[in-house]
């Protein structure tokens, strides 16, 4: 069964078997985290449609400092990934990022035909195995960045009435985020070395391919200006919170009028209306275009947050979360060990199961295993979901990874 129509199932037997009515089944599907992911999509498909991103990653690959070294370009393929897959969804970027990665291994082999052939093919190798896992790491950074974040964010405003903005996100998950990054390129110039120190013919087809593109086209520019408005957006309320207070009523105002998922839902629609500038009288992301977004993805958040709302509603996370206190034991009662079993958990099942149906069904339950010990489940929540997004072991361990 495709995993949405699996999310779909879940709230729809709930109301054949009367667990619950049909709107209270499907009012998570209607959730502001849902339009966030949805105006997410619609500014990558915009950024995409221009060919921002792809110049993007050139002309961070033409900067000086990586000077035609090929173990400096894997580290900025995977900087970039990991850059990008922060507001955009990591298949996506792996998808994008693959075919630059690619060209960049066909220059350095066509370049130096005398390289020996395994070190030249294990140094591919480790370039497109540490693009594939800073996309999942760049997920992390954000709450946008990947689907687990929302699910989440959703079951901790629910559950805990409370509210985590895009700042308070990024103020942990951005330095975790990036310090794993950081050990992954080191472990993969150990690994997979360089087979050679520096190569001209790198810089020049760098430089080459820049300007093929030549200038930033109006839509381009246009583009880059709708997303840095949502980034903006995004950071307000709390910058706000940060400078004025609390209580100050342009703060309470940023609070209630720019929560995440309007700001997304604003700027991707004002994508869909600015005009191109290329004289077609296209926008800057034709609706068609915009349609064409992951649909799956979002049926599959919608369905998963309406399984953990049940889940409390019904008493089965309670219920569960007595079994599972039974079974750790002594382990329950410290915070440090219940943190510990349940990242280990979540490692082992985020490798053979979906991430989003690992969160769906995870932190409902961690919330109220939490809750019975005494526990703050805040920091529980937040690190298994983090540790959602380290599906690195299984080639079917997540979509990047495939």
């Amino acid at each position: 069964i495709p995993l949405a129509a699996a999310a779909l199932l879940a709230p729809s037997l709930a109301v054949v078997m009367g667990v619950t009515d049909a709107t209270s089944a499907f009012a998570p599907l209607a959730s502001p985290l849902i339009y966030l992911f949805m105006g997410g999509f619609m500014l990558a498909l915009g950024l995409a449609e221009q060919g921002l991103d792809r110049r993007a990653a050139l002309w961070l690959l033409g900067r000086r400092w990586i000077a035609g070294s090929p173990a400096r370009a894997s580290a900025a393929i995977a900087v970039a990934t990991f850059l990008i897959s922060m507001w955009i969804s990591n298949t996506a970027t792996t998808a994008m990022m693959i075919p630059v990665a690619l060209g960049l291994c066909r220059t350095i082999r066509a370049a130096a035909p005398e390289l020996d052939r395994p070190r030249f093919d294990r140094h591919a190798e480790g370039m497109l195995l540490g693009l594939t896992y800073a996309a999942s790491l760049g997920g992390i950074a954000t709450p946008v960045g990947t689907a687990p974040n929302v699910i989440a964010l959703g079951m901790i405003e629910s559950q805990l009435h409370l509210r985590i903005d895009f700042f308070q996100w990024m103020s942990f998950a951005l330095p975790t985020s990036a310090l794993t990054l950081g050990v992954v390129l080191l472990y993969g110039a150990w690994r997979f070395p360089s087979p050679i120190r520096r190569l001209d013919a790198l810089a020049d087809n760098v430089e080459a391919e820049l300007a093929l593109l030549g200038p930033m086209s109006a839509g381009e520019r246009r583009a880059a200006g709708v997303f840095l408005l949502a980034v903006l957006g995004w950071l307000t309320p709390a910058t706000m919170k940060l400078s004025l207070g609390p209580g100050h009523p342009w703060t309470e105002w940023a609070n209630r009028g720019l929560d995440e998922g309007v700001v997304a839902l604003l700027c991707g629609t004002l994508l869909c209306l600015l005009p191109s500038g290329k004289n077609d009288g296209k926008p800057v992301l034709a609706w068609e275009r915009a349609m064409q977004l992951d649909w799956s993805t979002l049926l599959l958040l919608g369905g998963g947050l309406s399984l953990g709302k049940l889940m409390f509603e019904t008493g089965l996370a309670k219920a569960m979360a007595g079994g599972a206190l039974a079974a750790v034991g002594p382990l329950a009662t410290s915070p440090l060990g219940l943190l510990f079993c349940s990242t280990a958990l979540v490692l082992a099942l985020t490798e053979i199961t979906s991430n989003v149906a690992t969160t769906s069904m995870m932190v409902p339950v961690l919330i109220a295993i939490a809750q019975a010990g005494g526990h703050d489940p805040l920091p529980l929540v937040l690190c298994v979901t983090m540790a959602a997004s380290f599906a690195f072991m299984l080639p079917v361990s997540t979509p990047p990874n495939a």
